[in-house]
């Protein structure tokens, strides 16, 4: 492997958060500019915790990390999900390192599928969207953010994280959590006598995860986000290590305040539901419209996730026409 010279993102994005534990920042190019890899001693090396999106400036500073302040080695390397800026550099530092990778195999079965290289898949990704009203104009740019950007390289040898299972890594002793909701099956690491949790994406600080339903992955998305929220709310849980923003310490409330946020959400999409609507059409007028193509993706699976919901309770109906489905309440 050919060291590029020492870059000075490595010194100044890395922050030791807990003892043992250091944050390391990767560059996101997206509407959050970063995202967080934990870096924990693991004996005489370290654990990885997520690896960021796959780019020339990420791998730059993973490679002066590991000339430098990781210079004894990687252990392993655990993956909270399939999202680009948590698997997307998994397979190459494994390729580098050695490292075995831990991630669950609904996750990996996810990555294969949104890169679209089979084509009954891209056909089923198309059906979806415009199916949910869509335009054929974002359905195009949608395909190529999940051919491009979204796409990883998949891990070739792999093991699997299993709920309830005590990880011991360096120091401290982890409980895995898998989670649902914001991706199928989240890997999340708690441990029990400090108080530490590595929440992936599933508990941010100053933003809610997007809880989409997709053609592929988790089927129920916000429900299983309740039951993770029941889960976390459980633990006693004071120093959250998240995938974006800051750490930040809690009081516990914070799932609770997640659990509210989209109940009220729900009253919000029934009560802007006028007539029969697509779920872009009803994501337009809950959100607005974003001028970037991803966040118009992730309005619209936010919404049929809400609306799953609401269809559960009775509330609202869905009519499925030849090519577009539509949205309506139910009367009171």
């Amino acid at each position: 492997m050919k060291i590029p010279e020492h870059d000075p993102r490595v010194a100044r994005n890395l922050e030791e958060v807990a003892p043992g534990i250091r944050r390391l920042r990767m560059p996101l190019e997206a509407s959050i500019d970063h995202s967080n890899v934990y870096l924990l001693r693991d004996g005489t090396g370290w654990c990885v915790f997520d690896t960021g999106a796959d780019s020339n400036a990420a791998r730059n500073i993973w490679s002066s990390a590991l000339s430098g302040p990781l210079m004894e080695g990687v252990t392993r390397i655990i993956i909270s999900h399939h999202h680009c800026d948590h698997l997307g550099l998994a397979a190459w530092l494994q390729e580098i390192t050695g490292a075995p990778v831990i991630v669950r195999p609904e996750e990996l079965a996810i990555a294969r599928t949104i890169r679209l290289s089979d084509p009954s898949d891209e056909g089923a990704a198309r059906e979806f969207l415009r199916r949910n009203g869509m335009q054929a104009e974002d359905v195009d740019a949608t395909v190529e953010i999940m051919k491009g950007f979204w796409a990883c390289a998949i891990p070739q040898e792999t093991r699997e994280p299993e709920h309830g299972q005590r990880m011991a890594i360096g120091r401290y002793t982890f409980e895995v959590l898998v989670t649902g909701g914001h991706s199928i099956a989240q890997v999340a690491l708690y441990e029990p006598s400090c108080g530490i949790f590595l929440s992936g994406d599933q508990m941010l600080e100053r933003i809610t995860s997007n809880i989409g339903l997709w053609v592929y992955g988790d089927t129920a998305p916000l429900a299983n986000f309740f039951k993770s929220l029941d889960e976390i709310e459980s633990r006693e849980i004071r120093l959250v290590l998240p995938g974006h923003h800051g750490c930040y310490t809690t009081d516990g409330r914070l799932p609770g305040k997640l659990r509210a946020y989209h109940r009220k959400r729900l009253t919000v999409f029934r009560e802007r539901l006028k007539g029969e609507m697509t779920a872009f059409e009803l994501a337009i007028e809950v959100f607005g419209r974003f001028p970037d193509i991803n966040n118009r993706i992730l309005a619209l699976v936010e919404t049929l996730a809400h609306m799953q919901w609401l269809q559960g309770n009775g509330s609202v109906v869905r009519r499925d026409g030849e090519h577009v489905s539509w949205y309506q309440r139910v009367a009171p």
